[in-house]
């Protein structure tokens, strides 16, 4: 079918094709669960004087004649203020190379995994594996033609350990870009079976203000979280970012440097966002200056940026909004062992939870597990240990940057949409943190 002519009838307009399939495997102690499916749908999107309209329907159910018709009901209903710069016009063609594993060998694979996380002082045990295969295909009115394959294995892990009235939960997490037969199962369910264990053993931490490390997971997490959400352009247009004007301005030391990039071959890779834009490296800040916020094609228009390929969506019955990819913060030249030389301070390892306000700047992170720093070396373990800052003042006290790195895979929400990310970094110093 001859798109271009069909959406060129509405000024700027927008088809996106969608099928995928998949399947979860989930198992808690040595209860299976398997559940798998498949669909396919279509959406539309029309600019009719600056208002969007959309429309989405399964396969089969609307044509695209009828939902563009309705797509441009709804954005005749009001007049925007709605621009959008020249779209790009690739004709593009990616296809991942995944190799796919039967169900049989899948469920043999993780319930081998989770005998290994059977163990004294273990209580449950819990395996979760997504697969994930989508075609997808996005046409506009100025002649773009992009045809996307593309898929995912997401493992998590969890062991429950009891000691007395002590529970503790471990946790990890493993991904592939290229199907199951790539992950190690046995590992990741193992990890966390130790962590789990290990802090059976753990203390309380200590009040106060500290100086920190955080592993390359708490690291990333602190670039995502904190710095990356702040720096999605819909926030900031809605002045609902602490960052809304202080571009071109010093938010951090030379030390911080932060970067967006879906090209990164990480969880959050993408080729083309669900603009049809190709996805861009974009730095965030540079050598402590904030230098970029992460757009769509509206949002850059609105704030005078190049368009960088930051609108993803779900799934084709979802509006495209504003997300990172592979968010990292970059390493610097420290040996990692240097990181650690201090005379007394604590180490955060993992992600347990959290929260951020991006419009103050306020944010909580708990660690899975914590140790005690003593001269340079690591000491007893801690548990449940939560650290409380502001974005800004936080990238002020970064101390010191390593020259390692490391990245964790996630599942983002937002917009009640949820996207495959990573983030990640080197082993970073900061002092004066606030513990609980």
């Amino acid at each position: 079918m001859d798109y271009e002519s069909l959406l060129s009838r509405y000024g700027y307009a927008e088809l996106r094709i969608e099928r995928g399939s998949g399947s979860i495997v989930s198992i808690k102690d040595d209860e299976v669960k398997v559940a798998s499916g498949s669909g396919e749908g279509l959406s539309v999107r029309v600019l009719i004087d600056g208002s969007w309209g959309f429309a989405s329907a399964s396969s089969g159910r609307r044509s695209i004649e009828e939902l563009l018709k309705d797509a441009e009901k709804l954005a005749r209903l009001g007049s925007g203020k709605i621009k959008l710069p020249e779209p790009e016009t690739q004709k593009k063609g990616i296809a991942s190379r995944i190799d796919r594993v039967g169900a049989d060998e899948q469920v043999g694979a993780l319930l081998e995994a989770a005998k290994g996380m059977k163990g004294i002082g273990v209580s449950s045990r819990i395996i979760s594996c997504t697969d994930s295969q989508t075609h997808k295909e996005f046409y506009n009115s100025h002649g773009a033609e992009i045809v996307q394959d593309t898929g995912y294995t997401y493992l998590s892990c969890s062991c429950i350990a009891r000691s007395g009235d002590v529970i503790q939960r471990g946790s990890s997490r493993t991904w592939s870009r290229s199907g199951f037969g790539k992950i190690d199962a046995n590992a990741t369910a193992e990890g966390s079976k130790e962590k789990a264990l290990r802090l059976l053993n753990a203390a309380p931490p200590p009040k106060g203000r500290f100086t920190v490390v955080l592993d390359p997971e708490m690291t990333g997490v602190f670039a995502h979280e904190a710095l990356g959400h702040a720096c999605e352009a819909d926030s900031v247009i809605d002045r609902e970012s602490i960052l809304a004007d202080k571009m071109g301005k010093r938010i951090g030391n030379d030390l911080v440097t932060i970067t967006d990039d879906p090209a990164a071959p990480d969880f959050g890779q993408y080729a083309f966002d669900d603009e049809g834009v190709e996805g861009r490296t974009t730095t965030l800040v540079e050598k402590g200056v904030l230098t970029g916020f992460l757009n769509s094609l509206e949002s850059a228009k609105e704030l005078g940026m190049e368009p960088n390929g930051h609108a993803r969506a779900e799934d084709y019955g979802e509006v495209p909004v504003v997300r990172m990819s592979n968010t990292y913060f970059q390493r610097g030249k420290t040996p990692k062992d240097e990181v650690f030389d201090v005379s007394s301070g604590i180490y955060l390892k993992g992600m347990k939870g959290g929260s951020v306000d991006i419009f103050s700047g306020g944010f909580m992170f708990k660690a899975e597990e914590a140790y005690e720093i003593k001269g340079g070396g690591l000491e007893k373990i801690m548990r449940d240990v939560t650290i409380t800052g502001n974005i800004l003042q936080t990238m002020l006290d970064v101390e010191c940057v390593g020259d390692d790195f490391g990245t964790s895979p996630g599942v983002c929400g937002k917009s009640a949409q949820s996207v495959p990310v990573s983030d990640g970094g080197p082993h970073i110093r900061v002092k004066n943190v606030a513990i609980g």
